[in-house]
Order: C-alpha cells, then sequence, then structure tokens
C-alpha cells in the first residue's frame, strides 16, 4: 500500500477553498442580504473543509506520511494505515478509549492525537500557533449551524474581544462588513485556512 500524501489533501482543500473564493467575488454583485445568505454557506463550507482537511492530515501523519518538507514525524507508535490511524487515536495509551476525535480547537486536535502525535511535534506546534483564529471561525460555524444559546453567548463574547464594545452585528455583517477593516472577515478566513493547513503539513 502506497505511503498516503499530505500534499494531496493540501491540493484538494485548496481547490475547495479556490472555488469559496470565487463565490465570494462574485456574490459581491448582489444585494447585501444575499451577500450575507452566501457568506454565511460559504463559512459553514470553509469549516468543514478545514475541519476535514485537519483530520486527514492527522490520519496520513499517524499512518507513515511524511511533511511535505520531506521530513518524518516522530511518533510514539503507527498505525497500519489512514483507516487504522482512526482506532489508533481513538485507544491507544488511553486508560479509557474515547468515542470521538474532535479537530475544532488546539486543544481537542492535541487531545486527539497526543498519545500518537507527541504535542512536541510541528503539526500540534503549528496546530496552538493558529489556534486564536481556529477558535473564531469555530464559534462563528456554531453560531450558524446551531444557533444555540451558548453559540450565541460565544459570539457575543467574541466580538466584544474584537471590536472592544458589544457590537450589534449580525454573522453575516460581521463576516462581509469592510466598515472597519479593510478586508472582510470572510476574506481573512479563506486565506487564513489556506495558511493554516499549509503551515500544519510543512514540517517546519
Amino acid at each position: 500500500m502506497p505511503i498516503p500524501q499530505l500534499s494531496i489533501t493540501l491540493r484538494n482543500a485548496n481547490y475547495i477553498i479556490d472555488k469559496l473564493e470565487t463565490y465570494r467575488q462574485q456574490s459581491q454583485t448582489l444585494e447585501v442580504k444575499y451577500q450575507y445568505f452566501i457568506a454565511e454557506m460559504i463559512m459553514l463550507r470553509l469549516f468543514a473543509a478545514l475541519e476535514d482537511s485537519i483530520a486527514q492530515i492527522a490520519f496520513k501523519l499517524a499512518a507513515g506520511a511524511s511533511y511535505t518538507n520531506g521530513l518524518s514525524p516522530t511518533l510514539t507508535t503507527r498505525a497500519s494505515n489512514v483507516t487504522a490511524a482512526r482506532a489508533l487515536f481513538l485507544q491507544h495509551g488511553r486508560p479509557k478509549p474515547i468515542i470521538n476525535l474532535k479537530w475544532t480547537q488546539a486543544k481537542h486536535i492535541s487531545d486527539s492525537v497526543k498519545y500518537v502525535i507527541p504535542t512536541t511535534e510541528k503539526f500540534i506546534e503549528n496546530v496552538r500557533i493558529h489556534g486564536r483564529i481556529l477558535n473564531e471561525m469555530r464559534i462563528i460555524r456554531n453560531v450558524l449551524a446551531h444557533n444555540s444559546t451558548s453559540a450565541k453567548i460565544d459570539f457575543k463574547a467574541m466580538i466584544r474581544q474584537i471590536y472592544g464594545a458589544q457590537v450589534p452585528v449580525t454573522t453575516g455583517a460581521f463576516l462581509t462588513s469592510t466598515r472597519r477593516i479593510s478586508t472582510s472577515n470572510l476574506e481573512k478566513y479563506l486565506l487564513s485556512t489556506k495558511i493554516i493547513l499549509n503551515d500544519m503539513t510543512k514540517g517546519t
């Protein structure tokens, strides 16, 4: 069986992000209310691609993939293939096996892989470096996908932190507005996702 390649995961993710960037650009000629709706759909798809790609990177590293710079990670144990990596993360080294792996926050990613991929590995170091923006994107995804009370509270707290005050802003306006910033938050997240995944795969 061929050794899995992180470059394929990166290429597939970039293909999706490029399409989402095109949708964002094309939507800017529409009425504002439609721009909001499309931006929210793009954000949901973007975060899904990010979450899935992070999981794939972790599975592939555990199954023997090298970083894109050619260096190999130092693992505590190795999975026989990408499919077996998930079971390894769930069970290996744990006093009690866990049911799910989580890929949406830096701490959760580290906890999901730590018994196979040490916390000193470059993959985890880069996860921590991008922890703040990962969490920001997670909060927005949760409001859009769940709209629960806790998700709304987290979103309001994030707005206060970003703007220094409780600004009354919807998720659509937050993603698309350029009143306070030169580049919209959605465009920032699109670019940041490429950077995050590139850093997680490069091995430096």
